[in-house]
């Protein structure tokens, strides 16, 4: 497939183009020069690079040939620009052997290690301003994650999985593992999902289990705890009232 040729990213300092040298040549060049023409000039004017994540790296004579399929197309070929190293997120630990893969690229990412300096001083919750990381899938039956920060999920917390942060865990799917949020001992603690359906939630110390034959809710909802109990309620709810 094309999209496994070439994945052109982007950071700070340009654009990185990711190649599969496993490719044959000619079709590494045609689809580079296919993505850009398909932007419609959307990355005209930009600074680019090659970098090889899984194979060998092109000869230089092969890197210039790339080089001026960008040129031709209005990008800026420039070689000082890095691929940024993933930092091993803190506090993730391996507990099975189907364990996930720290290392995997797009599925494991820190989203903010430190404050930004673009926080204002006052009027930022404590969550604001701890650690988060953004996990690109589904999360499979046997696999544990935990963080000492916010953990994000884009997809699915499957039956058999778990997930345990110091802060906030949110799921952009369906919960269906076992999940401890606050697990420092923090009550302040929040787990939201677009479908709630969790073995076990757990919040600080406060334990609450799904009820049998439950019909689940069509609307995202985010479990907290008010006077030490567990509250499941709307998200709409929460944070119409938030606001």
């Amino acid at each position: 497939m094309a999209g496994d040729v070439i994945r052109i990213k982007g950071t700070r300092n340009g654009l990185v183009a990711l190649i599969d040298t496993g490719y044959d040549f000619t079709e590494i060049k045609n689809v580079l020069r296919t993505k850009i023409e398909a932007s419609k000039g959307f990355f005209k004017g930009a600074r680019i690079t090659f970098h090889y994540p899984e194979s060998n790296s092109l000869s230089d004579d092969m890197t210039r040939e790339l080089e001026s399929i960008c040129s031709a197309c209005g990008l800026i070929p420039d070689r000082q620009i890095a691929w940024p190293a993933a930092p091993e997120p803190r506090g993730i630990t391996s507990q099975t052997y189907n364990e996930i893969a720290i290392s995997q690229e797009n599925e494991l990412n820190p989203v903010l290690n430190e404050p930004s300096p673009s926080l204002p001083a006052a009027g930022i919750s404590r969550a604001d301003r701890e650690p988060s990381i953004l996990v690109n899938r589904s999360i499979r039956s046997g696999q544990k994650l935990s963080y000492d920060g916010n953990v994000i999920i884009l997809g699915d917390v499957n039956p058999g999985s778990e997930i345990t942060a110091s802060g906030n865990i949110v799921v952009w799917g369906s919960l269906r593992g076992v999940v401890h949020a606050g697990a420092g001992g923090r009550q302040d603690c929040s787990i939201m999902a677009f479908r709630l359906n969790p073995v076990q939630l757990r919040i600080a110390s406060v334990i609450s289990r799904s009820p049998e034959n439950q019909e689940l809710s069509p609307y995202p909802e985010i479990a907290r705890l008010v006077n030490g109990k567990m509250v499941i309620e709307p998200y709409l709810t929460y944070g119409l009232r938030k606001n």
